[in-house]
Protein backbone atom coordinates (compact mmCIF):
# COMPACT_ATOMS: atom_id res chain seq x y z
CA UNK A 1 0.00 0.00 0.00
CA UNK A 2 2.79 2.53 0.65
CA UNK A 3 4.42 1.98 -2.63
CA UNK A 4 1.15 2.13 -4.33
CA UNK A 5 0.65 5.53 -2.36
CA UNK A 6 4.14 6.83 -2.91
CA UNK A 7 3.76 5.77 -6.95
CA UNK A 8 0.30 7.85 -6.70
CA UNK A 9 1.84 10.95 -5.65
CA UNK A 10 5.46 10.89 -7.66
CA UNK A 11 2.59 10.44 -10.66
CA UNK A 12 0.51 13.18 -9.66
CA UNK A 13 3.42 15.93 -8.90
CA UNK A 14 4.92 14.97 -12.46
CA UNK A 15 1.69 16.15 -14.08
CA UNK A 16 1.72 19.49 -11.89
CA UNK A 17 5.60 19.89 -12.64
CA UNK A 18 6.66 21.39 -15.84
CA UNK A 19 8.48 18.72 -17.59
CA UNK A 20 11.44 21.01 -18.28
CA UNK A 21 11.40 22.68 -14.27
CA UNK A 22 15.19 22.16 -13.60
CA UNK A 23 15.48 24.17 -16.81
CA UNK A 24 13.62 26.77 -16.20
CA UNK A 25 15.44 27.55 -12.99
CA UNK A 26 18.83 27.93 -15.21
CA UNK A 27 17.62 30.48 -17.20
CA UNK A 28 16.38 34.18 -17.32
CA UNK A 29 12.67 32.81 -16.67
CA UNK A 30 10.97 34.41 -13.99
CA UNK A 31 9.86 31.78 -10.91
CA UNK A 32 7.58 29.18 -10.89
CA UNK A 33 7.81 25.83 -11.87
CA UNK A 34 4.17 24.56 -11.86
CA UNK A 35 0.56 25.34 -13.31
CA UNK A 36 -1.40 26.28 -11.35
CA UNK A 37 -5.62 26.94 -12.98
CA UNK A 38 -7.99 28.52 -10.05
CA UNK A 39 -11.11 26.66 -10.27
CA UNK A 40 -14.04 28.68 -10.75
CA UNK A 41 -16.24 30.20 -8.37
CA UNK A 42 -19.35 28.07 -7.59
CA UNK A 43 -23.07 29.38 -8.21
CA UNK A 44 -23.12 29.82 -4.65
CA UNK A 45 -20.07 31.34 -4.24
CA UNK A 46 -20.68 33.83 -7.23
CA UNK A 47 -24.07 34.84 -5.54
CA UNK A 48 -22.24 35.53 -2.05
CA UNK A 49 -19.63 38.12 -4.22
CA UNK A 50 -22.78 39.55 -6.49
CA UNK A 51 -24.26 40.42 -2.63
CA UNK A 52 -20.85 41.62 -1.21
CA UNK A 53 -20.58 44.40 -4.00
CA UNK A 54 -24.38 45.53 -3.70
CA UNK A 55 -24.32 49.17 -3.24
CA UNK A 56 -24.68 50.17 0.11
CA UNK A 57 -22.96 52.47 3.62
CA UNK A 58 -19.43 53.26 2.31
CA UNK A 59 -18.55 53.00 5.64
CA UNK A 60 -19.87 49.73 6.58
CA UNK A 61 -16.83 46.51 7.72
CA UNK A 62 -17.41 43.81 5.92
CA UNK A 63 -14.50 41.94 7.15
CA UNK A 64 -11.79 42.26 9.02
CA UNK A 65 -7.87 40.44 7.99
CA UNK A 66 -5.24 40.61 10.74
CA UNK A 67 -6.53 43.75 12.29
CA UNK A 68 -6.94 45.77 9.28
CA UNK A 69 -11.11 46.16 8.39
CA UNK A 70 -11.74 45.86 4.24
CA UNK A 71 -15.41 48.21 4.41
CA UNK A 72 -17.73 48.66 1.74
CA UNK A 73 -16.12 51.41 0.08
CA UNK A 74 -12.37 48.74 -0.26
CA UNK A 75 -14.19 46.09 -1.66
CA UNK A 76 -15.81 48.03 -4.11
CA UNK A 77 -11.91 48.74 -5.57
CA UNK A 78 -12.43 44.91 -6.76
CA UNK A 79 -15.31 46.05 -8.98
CA UNK A 80 -14.59 46.22 -12.99
CA UNK A 81 -12.69 49.38 -13.98
CA UNK A 82 -11.72 50.12 -10.08
CA UNK A 83 -8.13 50.54 -9.08
CA UNK A 84 -7.56 48.42 -6.16
CA UNK A 85 -6.63 50.50 -3.07
CA UNK A 86 -3.93 49.84 -0.16
CA UNK A 87 -6.14 48.01 2.43
CA UNK A 88 -7.28 45.39 -0.30
CA UNK A 89 -3.63 44.82 -1.59
CA UNK A 90 -2.65 44.49 1.84
CA UNK A 91 -5.12 42.35 3.69
CA UNK A 92 -4.61 39.70 0.34
CA UNK A 93 -1.02 40.24 1.22
CA UNK A 94 -1.84 38.61 4.26
CA UNK A 95 -3.80 36.08 2.75
CA UNK A 96 -0.80 34.81 1.12
CA UNK A 97 1.45 35.10 4.31
CA UNK A 98 -1.02 32.60 5.37
CA UNK A 99 -0.80 30.29 2.83
CA UNK A 100 2.86 30.33 2.43
CA UNK A 101 3.09 29.94 6.18
CA UNK A 102 0.74 26.96 5.99
CA UNK A 103 2.51 25.04 3.22
CA UNK A 104 5.41 25.18 4.82
CA UNK A 105 4.43 24.23 8.14
CA UNK A 106 3.29 21.21 5.84
CA UNK A 107 6.68 20.44 4.40
CA UNK A 108 4.87 21.34 0.86
CA UNK A 109 7.52 21.75 -1.74
CA UNK A 110 7.21 25.10 -2.30
CA UNK A 111 9.63 28.33 -1.84
CA UNK A 112 9.97 29.49 1.17
CA UNK A 113 8.39 33.14 1.14
CA UNK A 114 8.52 36.53 2.77
CA UNK A 115 5.71 39.33 1.59
CA UNK A 116 6.23 42.77 2.51
CA UNK A 117 3.36 45.11 2.84
CA UNK A 118 2.91 47.49 0.48
CA UNK A 119 4.17 50.46 2.89
CA UNK A 120 7.45 49.35 3.16
CA UNK A 121 9.13 49.96 -0.05
CA UNK A 122 7.95 53.89 0.12
CA UNK A 123 9.45 53.37 3.89
CA UNK A 124 12.56 51.99 2.53
CA UNK A 125 13.28 54.13 -0.38
CA UNK A 126 10.50 57.14 -0.79
CA UNK A 127 10.94 58.66 2.88
CA UNK A 128 12.12 60.92 0.82
CA UNK A 129 15.05 59.24 0.04
CA UNK A 130 16.69 55.95 0.77
CA UNK A 131 16.48 55.30 4.52
CA UNK A 132 17.45 51.79 6.24
CA UNK A 133 16.76 52.99 9.40
CA UNK A 134 13.21 53.37 8.48
CA UNK A 135 12.27 49.64 8.13
CA UNK A 136 15.65 48.30 9.95
CA UNK A 137 12.98 46.68 12.25
CA UNK A 138 10.49 45.59 9.92
CA UNK A 139 12.04 41.40 9.45
CA UNK A 140 12.50 41.41 13.81
CA UNK A 141 8.93 42.48 14.22
CA UNK A 142 7.80 39.80 11.86
CA UNK A 143 9.80 37.26 13.12
CA UNK A 144 11.79 36.21 9.85
CA UNK A 145 15.18 35.96 9.25
CA UNK A 146 15.12 37.24 5.27
CA UNK A 147 18.69 34.83 4.40
CA UNK A 148 16.73 31.90 5.41
CA UNK A 149 13.99 32.63 2.42
CA UNK A 150 14.02 31.74 -0.96
CA UNK A 151 11.92 34.41 -2.25
CA UNK A 152 11.48 37.51 -0.62
CA UNK A 153 8.29 39.56 -2.49
CA UNK A 154 7.96 43.41 -2.28
CA UNK A 155 5.07 45.11 -3.68
CA UNK A 156 5.96 48.62 -5.18
CA UNK A 157 3.31 51.46 -5.47
CA UNK A 158 4.81 53.56 -7.99
CA UNK A 159 4.65 57.11 -7.50
CA UNK A 160 0.83 56.12 -6.21
CA UNK A 161 -0.32 55.72 -9.75
CA UNK A 162 1.04 52.12 -10.68
CA UNK A 163 1.77 48.77 -8.79
CA UNK A 164 4.63 46.77 -9.87
CA UNK A 165 6.63 44.03 -7.82
CA UNK A 166 10.09 43.61 -6.74
CA UNK A 167 11.70 40.63 -6.17
CA UNK A 168 15.11 39.68 -4.49
CA UNK A 169 15.47 35.84 -5.03
CA UNK A 170 17.99 34.30 -2.58
CA UNK A 171 17.53 30.68 -4.19
CA UNK A 172 18.69 31.80 -7.85
CA UNK A 173 20.98 35.17 -6.82
CA UNK A 174 18.35 37.65 -8.62
CA UNK A 175 17.13 40.81 -8.18
CA UNK A 176 13.59 40.74 -10.46
CA UNK A 177 11.60 43.74 -11.22
CA UNK A 178 7.77 42.11 -12.65
CA UNK A 179 6.40 45.08 -14.32
CA UNK A 180 2.17 44.16 -16.15
CA UNK A 181 3.05 47.30 -17.92
CA UNK A 182 6.85 45.89 -18.69
CA UNK A 183 8.56 49.21 -17.78
CA UNK A 184 12.09 49.81 -16.50
CA UNK A 185 12.76 49.18 -12.77
CA UNK A 186 13.85 53.07 -12.93
CA UNK A 187 16.32 51.91 -9.84
CA UNK A 188 14.16 50.07 -8.18
CA UNK A 189 16.71 46.68 -8.46
CA UNK A 190 19.26 48.69 -6.67
CA UNK A 191 17.58 49.83 -3.90
CA UNK A 192 16.75 46.02 -3.08
CA UNK A 193 20.43 45.46 -3.56
CA UNK A 194 21.58 48.09 -0.97
CA UNK A 195 18.34 47.13 1.16
CA UNK A 196 20.16 43.83 1.28
CA UNK A 197 23.25 44.26 1.94
CA UNK A 198 22.11 46.79 4.77
CA UNK A 199 19.77 43.94 6.16
CA UNK A 200 22.62 41.19 6.23
CA UNK A 201 25.25 43.81 7.86
CA UNK A 202 22.65 44.83 10.28
CA UNK A 203 21.40 41.19 11.27
CA UNK A 204 24.39 38.94 10.51
CA UNK A 205 27.17 41.74 11.54
CA UNK A 206 28.84 41.26 8.29
CA UNK A 207 28.94 42.67 4.57
CA UNK A 208 27.18 40.61 2.11
CA UNK A 209 29.32 40.12 -0.97
CA UNK A 210 26.57 40.45 -3.72
CA UNK A 211 29.26 40.09 -6.43
CA UNK A 212 29.26 38.94 -10.14
CA UNK A 213 26.95 35.88 -9.76
CA UNK A 214 23.86 38.12 -8.44
CA UNK A 215 22.23 39.60 -11.50
CA UNK A 216 19.75 42.03 -11.89
CA UNK A 217 16.52 41.48 -14.19
CA UNK A 218 13.72 43.38 -15.45
CA UNK A 219 11.46 41.53 -17.39
CA UNK A 220 9.82 42.40 -20.85
CA UNK A 221 6.78 40.93 -23.41
CA UNK A 222 9.57 38.56 -24.66
CA UNK A 223 9.84 36.99 -21.55
CA UNK A 224 6.28 35.91 -21.52
CA UNK A 225 5.07 37.76 -18.34
CA UNK A 226 1.50 38.89 -18.26
CA UNK A 227 0.66 42.10 -20.11
CA UNK A 228 -1.75 44.44 -18.62
CA UNK A 229 -3.40 46.04 -21.49
CA UNK A 230 -5.79 48.81 -19.71
CA UNK A 231 -5.00 51.45 -17.06
CA UNK A 232 -6.85 49.97 -13.93
CA UNK A 233 -5.68 46.59 -13.22
CA UNK A 234 -1.95 47.09 -12.47
CA UNK A 235 -3.18 46.29 -8.42
CA UNK A 236 -4.82 42.51 -9.76
CA UNK A 237 -1.41 41.87 -12.20
CA UNK A 238 1.11 42.93 -8.99
CA UNK A 239 -1.06 41.30 -6.29
CA UNK A 240 -1.89 37.42 -8.73
CA UNK A 241 1.81 37.58 -9.69
CA UNK A 242 2.60 37.56 -5.77
CA UNK A 243 0.07 35.14 -5.52
CA UNK A 244 1.82 32.63 -8.02
CA UNK A 245 5.03 33.24 -6.89
CA UNK A 246 3.72 31.99 -3.55
CA UNK A 247 2.07 28.71 -5.23
CA UNK A 248 5.28 28.80 -7.11
CA UNK A 249 2.93 28.46 -10.03
CA UNK A 250 4.14 29.53 -13.80
CA UNK A 251 3.04 32.92 -14.43
CA UNK A 252 0.47 32.70 -17.70
CA UNK A 253 -2.64 34.42 -16.63
CA UNK A 254 -3.68 37.10 -19.07
CA UNK A 255 -5.57 40.33 -18.94
CA UNK A 256 -8.41 38.45 -20.02
CA UNK A 257 -8.63 36.79 -16.72
CA UNK A 258 -8.70 40.02 -14.88
CA UNK A 259 -12.42 40.04 -14.36
CA UNK A 260 -13.18 36.65 -12.45
CA UNK A 261 -9.98 36.97 -10.90
CA UNK A 262 -11.00 40.22 -9.24
CA UNK A 263 -14.68 38.45 -8.14
CA UNK A 264 -11.98 35.80 -6.74
CA UNK A 265 -10.32 38.06 -4.66
CA UNK A 266 -13.23 39.34 -3.15
CA UNK A 267 -14.37 35.74 -2.63
CA UNK A 268 -11.13 34.71 -0.95
CA UNK A 269 -11.16 38.23 1.06
CA UNK A 270 -14.94 37.57 2.43
CA UNK A 271 -13.20 33.82 3.28
CA UNK A 272 -10.03 35.22 5.04
CA UNK A 273 -8.19 32.66 3.16
CA UNK A 274 -7.13 31.47 -0.71
CA UNK A 275 -9.17 29.31 -2.80
CA UNK A 276 -6.90 26.58 -4.87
Amino acid sequence: LREAAEAAAAAAEQEFFEPDADDVLDENFPPGRRRFEPRQLTEAEEAAVSEILQPGNPAEKLFEINNTPITRKDIATLKPLEWLNDEVINCFVELLRQHASEAEQAGEPLPKVHIFSSLFYTKLAESPEYTYGNVRRWTKRAKVDLFSRDLVIVPINQGNSHWTLGLINLRQKRFEFIDSMHGSDGGRLAVLRRYLKDEHQDKKGAPLDLGEDWVDISYTAADGTPRQTNGFDCGMFMSRTAEYLVRDAVLDFTQADMPNLRRRMVFELSQKALTD
